[in-house]
């Protein structure tokens, strides 16, 4: 196909993350070869003579992601170079998508949700290296974040499942009506067995034994452990792309899959080779806007909250962020939080406890030796009792808050631990 070579114009800003001068991405073939197959476009960037940037969006884990690359471009081969590694991302998004997938049947954690208690699952190395991270995050944050959680998800409508699939707590209209009690317990009790779930190497093949517990709900059936790694696949996928570009020498970019996980490397557009980070106001409505910006490069990115998916049922907001603890969606107050730091994966597990934890789980959380020892950036957003909105963040000094309606919550010490400020302490 012929390359798209177009002019950035104008400035965009890519909700919850990135921020930087450019165009919308055009998705479409080129009109001058219709018969074409969507290989990406390069745009000039504006104000900077001689840089082009090389976008290509792609679709996986049912969302849609962006691989932006800045070069020069300046011959047939760099641009030919720029567009084989997009398809080679496409190949991986592909393979992790039918790997991971929990709706795919055939894929590892499709063959794993439908075996029987104790059976020995033998499953890829991607997947393998994925539950390793879960684990290790489960660990991390004493079972905040749990990947066992997917009967509680799809319970309260927000989980995928295989075409046709129906299930025998069905509601007619689950935005409307809330779940019977008797699911919610057991669901929650069942999300206990994800930690002790075992995974094994063997001959150069890898395997996860499922655990033999099994709940059985009152007037229904036996259910056995399920779980989903759609969230945190998007980040290991983020992960496995961003050494891609690295090993293909492009150092200015990012890679980014829906709203939620980025691997970002140098900016070419600033001074500082820094880009400049916005996360969306939980509370924003439709038309979202932004409650904070920080600047950063070259390291992981995530954000999670309760405001992409959810229904209100009598005034109370329910989303698709599972809190372990009570195997309903999260009412911790803690309404988004966002994260610098270590991979991609596991950064959106760390981001979905964090969100699970509550006000003082998660600044002990923070103040923790791990994430001191890994340098972790946190900040999260949360509605106290009064009504009001706080920024608790341990990187204060690189936080700018952005919208009226929120305020900064705490303070650090010269230990680096997080201090709450005097209302929220006594609250």
């Amino acid at each position: 196909m012929k390359n798209r070579i177009v002019c950035i114009a104008a400035a965009a800003a890519l909700l919850a993350a990135l921020t930087f001068g450019g165009c919308k991405n055009n998705t479409n073939p080129d009109p001058g070869d219709p018969d074409g197959e969507y290989r990406g476009t390069f745009a000039s960037v504006k104000d900077h003579p001689g840089l082009y940037m090389y976008s290509r969006n792609g679709y996986a884990f049912s969302t849609g992601g962006t691989l932006a690359l800045y070069a020069p471009f300046e011959t047939e081969e760099e641009r030919e170079a720029a567009m084989s590694l997009g398809d080679e991302v496409d190949k991986l998004l592909a393979e992790l998508e039918s790997t991971l997938s929990v709706s795919v049947e055939g894929s590892d954690i499709y063959k794993f949700n439908t075996a029987d208690p104790g059976a020995r699952v033998e499953i890829t190395e991607h997947t393998y290296n994925v539950l390793q991270y879960a684990l290790d995050v489960y660990e991390e944050t004493d079972g905040a974040y749990n990947a066992g959680v997917y009967y509680s998800v799809d319970l309260y409508g927000f989980a995928p499942r295989a075409d046709g699939e129906k299930r025998p707590y069905d509601r007619e209209s689950p935005a409307t009506e809330l779940p019977a009690e008797k699911y919610v317990s057991a669901f929650k009790e069942l999300a206990t067995a994800f930690g002790d779930l075992k995974l094994e190497q063997n001959d150069g093949k890898y395997y996860a034994i499922k655990p033999q517990k099994t709940v059985t709900v009152e007037g229904d059936s036996t259910y056995s452990l399920s779980i989903d790694l759609g969230g945190i696949g998007k980040g290991y996928a983020c992960d496995l792309i961003d050494e891609m570009v690295d090993e293909a020498g492009y150092e200015y970019g990012y890679y980014n899959l829906g709203s939620s996980s980025w691997q970002i490397n140098g900016s070419a557009v600033s001074d500082d080779g820094k880009w400049n980070l916005t996360s969306r106001d939980p509370r924003g409505g439709i038309l979202g806007g932004s409650y904070i910006s920080r600047r950063a490069t070259n390291t992981a990115v995530s954000t999670s909250g309760d405001y992409e998916q959810y229904y209100t049922v009598d005034d109370v907001r329910y989303c698709h962020i599972i809190n372990p603890a009570t195997g309903s969606p999260i009412q911790t107050g803690i309404m988004t939080a966002s994260l610098n730091g270590g991979t991609a994966a596991e950064a959106d597990a760390r981001t979905t406890a964090i969100c699970c934890m509550g006000l003082e789980r998660a600044v002990e959380y923070i103040n923790s030796d791990e994430v001191k020892a890994e340098g972790l950036a946190i900040t999260f957003a949360y509605a106290a009792a009064d009504g009001k909105y706080y920024v608790i963040t341990n990187r204060p000094q690189e936080v700018n808050i952005l919208s009226q309606n929120y305020t900064r919550g705490n303070t650090v010490d010269a230990d680096g631990n997080v201090v709450l400020i005097a209302d929220l302490q006594q609250g």
